[in-house]
């Protein structure tokens, strides 16, 4: 693949995350709501349809890391996007830096969203096992 192409399909995979991004926060948020409200069934559901974004999500990344490695040549030891930018012409470089801002932006978001989800559903389970009388196990009994 020639440069010019790598950059755009780099480009092209960025605006497609941050879609897919955009679709996972909403996953986030129906799932935080989900579990305020107890709702086993949509909780399930909503687990697999994150699941599989996420998977491809991860695959986009492989993808762009393939692409990195491929534009900063093999002599590069960790191709990251800011190497990347250091070495593109400002104009190349300014739309690819907005993209990648964006991005960065939304995936903070959705981590923090999913610890958010992540703690509601452990205490949620903590909860339960208490009024169930149930001891967590802090250690592996010997």
């Amino acid at each position: 693949m020639k440069p010019a192409q790598a950059l755009a399909q780099l480009l092209r995979d960025m605006q497609v995350d941050r879609a897919g991004y955009a679709r996972l926060r909403e996953l986030l948020e129906a799932q935080f709501q989900a579990a305020l409200r107890h709702a086993t069934q949509a909780l399930v559901g909503l687990a697999d349809d994150i699941t599989r974004l996420v998977a491809e999500l991860e695959e986009r990344r492989a993808t762009r890391s393939r692409l990195l490695a491929q534009l900063l040549g093999p002599a590069e030891a960790e191709p990251t996007l800011a190497r990347l930018l250091q070495r593109l012409p400002a104009s190349a470089g300014q739309t690819l830096t907005v993209a990648w801002q964006g991005l960065e932006q939304q995936i903070r978001e959705c981590k923090q969203m999913n610890l958010r989800n992540c703690r509601l559903i452990t205490e949620q389970h903590a909860l339960m096992q208490r009024v169930l009388g149930v001891e967590e196990q802090g250690y592996a009994q010997r």
